[in-house]
């Protein structure tokens, strides 16, 4: 299905058209491409939906979605992106990828500015969690939510709200390690980024914890509460986005062995 108004493909092995309601719904190897920005977006999962005219389309992807673009990857359960509004919604476990960034939690909202097509915002819902890696460990963010902005594309800023938690590798300007700030905080944490990596870390309220020298930073305190790197599940081009995981395929294996039909497996 070609859409030249919107400026995207939508295809697969099985598609069901409905003119009438202006829906499509297609599954086997299904994925749906958008150009944006002279850069193309690929979106697959299980099953996909298209529905609402023209002017009004909603995009939803389910079961097993991953998406690629070039600076922008991700993975969730499902997907509903509203074209008019640029508004997409990963949900139920989603992970995504930018900037050397691994951006977790319960929700993640992605918005884009529907006329430019750039990046605008983000939201990351309930357990909000970011990892950067770095060569010597991994700076991690962590709090109940958390607020980005975009400019050009790039995570410009990102604000911290609840019970946050910062884990980070400080360098100087000739990008030698100097010391690793580990810090918690009942209120808010701001970030600014600079050239995909974190510029300044400021706290609201006064917080607690210090930066170590790089040799002294407890083993235990390494690593943040809930920190878990997904990195092998990320989408690497735009064929990887059918690549499935460890933990799809035990999904699969899980509903196998509790008596569902390999046919009932494919459906869902």
């Amino acid at each position: 299905m070609v859409d030249t108004i919107n400026k995207s493909i939508i295809r697969g092995g099985y598609a069901e058209y409905f003119k009438l309601k202006d829906s499509v719904f297609i599954t086997k190897k299904a994925v749906a491409i958008s150009l944006i920005e002279k850069d193309s977006v690929y979106i697959h999962g299980d099953k996909l939906m298209v529905t609402g005219k023209v002017e009004d389309r909603i995009v939803r992807a389910f079961n097993r979605v991953k998406f690629f673009k070039s600076d922008l990857q991700g993975k969730c359960d499902s997907l509903i992106t509203f074209e008019k509004t640029g508004l997409t919604k990963l949900l139920v476990n989603p992970v995504m990828w930018t900037q050397g960034n691994q951006i977790t939690g319960d929700t993640i909202h992605l918005i884009s500015n529907p006329n430019t097509e750039q990046l605008d915002s983000l939201k990351i819902l309930n357990n909000a969690f970011m990892v950067q890696k770095d060569s010597a460990g991994y700076s991690q963010l962590k709090g109940k939510n958390m607020y980005g902005r975009f400019e050009k594309n790039a995570l410009k800023s990102l604000d911290v709200v609840g019970n946050s938690e910062v884990v980070f590798y400080v360098r100087n300007d000739l990008q030698e390690l100097v010391g690793i700030t580990r810090m918690k905080s009942s209120k808010n944490i701001f970030i600014i980024m600079e050239n995909n990596e974190i510029e300044t870390i400021d706290f609201i309220e006064k917080a607690d914890g210090k930066t170590y020298p790089p040799s002294k930073l407890p083993e235990n305190e390494k690593l943040l509460k809930g920190f878990i790197w997904r990195e092998n599940e990320r989408p690497l081009n735009k064929d990887g986005i059918f690549i499935y995981d460890d933990l799809d395929a035990k999904k699969i294996e899980i509903k196998v062995k509790t008596g569902t039909t390999a046919k009932e497996v494919t459906k869902n």
